[in-house]
């Protein structure tokens, strides 16, 4: 702790140790009448050799000394432009494009993730460049290099993966696909695998409580997935994978542009097969599960570069997941005579469709994003049969008003709706149930300058299940001098658990389900702070993120396995319940072209089960992530190096046969490192890539309990807290044609 003191110390005295005036301000690029901002504009004091780039966001900050009078704005592709300087007061700069200049290559080194600097609520971005830096096949493996999100396997037979943000899982962080709600209820288990990696144009990991705008359920964070786009530059890619244990997938997409520059369409495709049988362990069962999908998505783009836009898009998704013992074939009935097997079939269509219109002057604007889904399950786990169907739409208007010309003032306001028709059956159980949520909301942002944002908000949801219910949310920015941003966030979020289909998972227990209510309300407190500081060390830029949040639980769907011998309860939280998330990571560019990433946190996530405040079982108490990003020069060769760290944590303890005790040595698991690395090679149109994960080949012993008597009592294949499969080797191709 003495030590902890004295970083924290040193952190807040460093920006104090020199002081100067600073000029800072937004570089923006003009295009088609439209301004974006614009990294890496070489900024500098004419005459001198002083000068900055502007970073992803074209945001810059420079030093003025009493004799710089004159900054000059110089950008390939933009008219040079020059300001003179008589005070200190935030710039907004807009470049014009040089339209005599010819074609230009410019290669430089992209970050691949970074904080933004200018959003009031924490936010992590995580672009293309990041996403290569591994095999990233889906959603679920784009997180091996991120030191906030956690991935894991829910069982150790179904192959499902789950997130943890804060701590907490996956269902307490709002899922998006292009800003709008995605990836629950059925999808909840497997969705993480239906957003393939080579798809994303980037990410965005928020964290705490986001805004109202983007409705009630944000409880630990928020995770944005943006699909390319059909207008981009980008005509054809694809991108070929094969694992040493059997994996292949392929992955396509191209733009094509049918009326000039306003309308453009996008296909996309992927096909993924895992038929290979692997059982390392010699335990009986599938290290992971025989699995097919294929996945077809079309993607529309009208925009009339006038302040009107328009986009609609449509998928068609087909899965078969196979599972349980290496014996069992799909040919053989779920029957006690038969090897132990799992089946999981999934069929999913869904579409999307938003648009919007920007007034003129700038300041008003208008949006409605919707999207609808159709999912269907079925599946039989040994014995147990679960089917289930879900038709969900998401619709939500958007009114934009800047309140003066300098847009200090500007309110967000609108209304938004939720229809959600679920069918499910489990042993002799039918359950139907359909949601109606009609809500309004309203939010109001105050910037007066480069330096502070305060954003607050608050929305009214009118349930038809659980009544009405208010949601307050309230973030804030502010910029102390030129290397240390503050940022605060406090709100509150509500969810619908669903018991069976979030939980299903579950089912692959010798154990059966219980619980009392079909569809149970959460609700919980976010509070957060997080401190951002920049420096320039040996003329290289340092970040340094040191946040703190915490998650309080009103109401809460507990997983029991503790309490009964005889079964799992899900039942509503009887005590307190709650997450405190500490976190501290270093970026920084010891050498040239090689990026750095140190990352540390500390997990202390509570609930009360059977009446006692324990640890929650099955989570890391931290994690520890070193990360080194090596490109050689012209980004000829590309080196990756990942480790993690993993704290030890609680195993669920329950009651065995007559009411006795598994041995308290039971109780824990031990640390654990994981090992990840990949070596890519850069042609004019392509790219190979090489990894290796797990590289150490470590695994949790014996993750399918009683795997010898699968339909005996003492089977459990859910208790998983580790990695359930050994080294992966896997090799790729990837091929990309943009126009010229």
């Amino acid at each position: 702790m003495r030590s902890i003191g004295f970083l924290i110390l040193i952190l807040l005295i460093l920006p104090f140790i020199a002081g100067a005036q600073i000029l800072e301000g937004v570089v923006y690029g003009k295009e088609k009448n439209e301004k974006h901002p614009l990294p890496g504009v070489n900024i500098y004091w004419q005459g001198t050799n002083k000068g900055v780039a502007s970073d992803n966001e074209g945001n810059f900050k420079i030093k003025k000394g009493n004799g710089d009078h004159v900054l000059v704005f110089s950008f390939v592709g933009y008219q040079q432009k020059e300001l003179h300087i008589n005070e200190l007061a935030s710039l907004d700069v807009v470049l014009e494009p040089n339209l005599e200049l010819g074609e230009v290559k410019v290669v430089h080194k992209n970050r691949g993730t970074y904080l933004s600097a200018i959003d009031p609520i924490q936010t992590e971005r995580i672009n293309s460049a990041e996403l290569h830096k591994a095999a990233c096949c889906n959603l679920a493996e784009s997180f091996e290099t991120n030191p906030s999100v956690d991935v894991s396997y829910s069982d150790a037979v179904t192959g499902a993966k789950q997130i943890r943000l804060l701590g907490l899982e996956g269902t307490y962080s709002l899922l998006q696909i292009e800003n709008m709600p995605n990836l629950r209820g059925l999808a909840t288990n497997f969705g993480l695998t239906y957003v393939p990696g080579p798809w994303m144009e980037s990410i965005q990991v928020s964290k705490g409580a986001a805004s109202v705008l983007n409705g009630y359920e944000s409880i630990a964070g928020q995770i944005n997935a943006e699909y390319k786009k059909p207008d981009g530059d980008e005509k054809l890619f694809l991108n070929t994978f094969a694992g040493a244990s059997g994996r292949l997938e392929f992955n396509g997409n191209g733009n094509i542009r049918v009326y000039k520059d306003k309308l453009s369409t996008g296909i996309f495709v992927h096909a993924s097969d895992q038929s290979r049988r692997n059982d390392e362990n010699s335990d009986g069962f599938l290290d992971e599960p025989l699995s097919r999908q294929l996945q077809v998505f079309n993607r529309w783009k009208f925009n009339n570069h006038k302040g009107y836009m328009a986009q609609a898009g449509i998928t068609l998704l087909t899965e078969d997941r196979l599972g349980g013992q290496s014996s069992f074939r799909r040919t053989m009935q779920p029957l006690p005579t038969n090897p132990y097997g799992i089946n999981i079939e999934n069929n999913r269509i869904e579409g999307f469709f938003k648009t919007g219109y920007v007034w003129p002057n700038n300041r008003t604007a208008l949006a409605w994003l919707s999207n609808f889904s159709r999912h269907e399950t079925n599946s039989f786990y040994g014995l147990n049969d679960y089917d289930a169907k879900e038709t969900r739409f998401y619709g939500s208007a958007v009114f934009t008003r800047d309140l003066n010309v300098a847009a200090t003032h500007s309110l967000n306001s609108g209304f938004s709706f939720i229809y959600n028709d679920f069918s499910e059956s489990l042993y002799t159980n039918v359950i139907d149930r359909t949601e109606q949520v009609p809500g309004i909301f309203s939010e109001y942002t105050f910037k007066p300058n480069h330096n502070f944002t305060f954003m607050t908000g608050i929305r009214a949801d009118f349930h038809n299940l659980f009544g009405t219910f208010i949601t307050p949310r309230m973030h804030f920015r502010y910029n102390m001098g030129e290397h240390i941003t503050i940022r605060g966030s406090a709100g509150k979020g509500y969810r619908t658990a669903n018991v069976l289909s979030e939980n299903n998972y579950l089912l692959a227990s010798a154990r059966p389900l219980q619980w009392s209510d079909d569809v149970f309300q959460e609700k919980a407190w976010n509070y957060g702070f997080a401190l951002v500081q920049y420096y320039t060390l040996w003329g290289r830029e340092l970040q340094l993120n040191a946040e703190y949040f915490r998650t309080d639980f009103q109401s809460k769907l507990v997983v029991d396995r503790e309490t009964s011998a005889s079964h799992i309860i899900l039942a509503p939280l009887d005590g307190k319940s709650f997450s405190n998330s500490i976190q501290f990571d270093l970026r920084y560019q010891p050498v040239k072209r090689l990026d750095m990433l140190l990352a540390y946190r500390l997990n202390d996530v509570q609930q009360t089960i059977g009446g006692q405040l324990l640890e929650k079982p099955l989570t890391s108490r931290y994690k520890g992530l070193i990360n080194f990003n090596y490109t050689t020069n012209l980004k000829k060769w590309m080196f990756d190096y990942t480790i993690q760290f993993n704290g030890g944590g609680r195993i669920p303890r329950y009651p065995g046969e007559g009411g006795e005790q598994i041995p308290e040595g039971f109780y824990e698991f031990s640390p654990f490192t994981v090992m990840n690395a990949q070596v890519t090679k850069y042609f004019r149109y392509w790219n190979i890539y090489v990894g290796a994960e797990n590289l150490t080949d470590f695994r949790q012993k014996n993750p399918v309990a009683g795997a010898d008597n699968p339909f005996g009592p003492q089977f459990d294949a859910t208790n998983v807290w580790g990695p359930v499969k050994g080294q992966r080797i896997y090799a790729g191709l990837r091929f990309t044609l943009n126009y010229q």
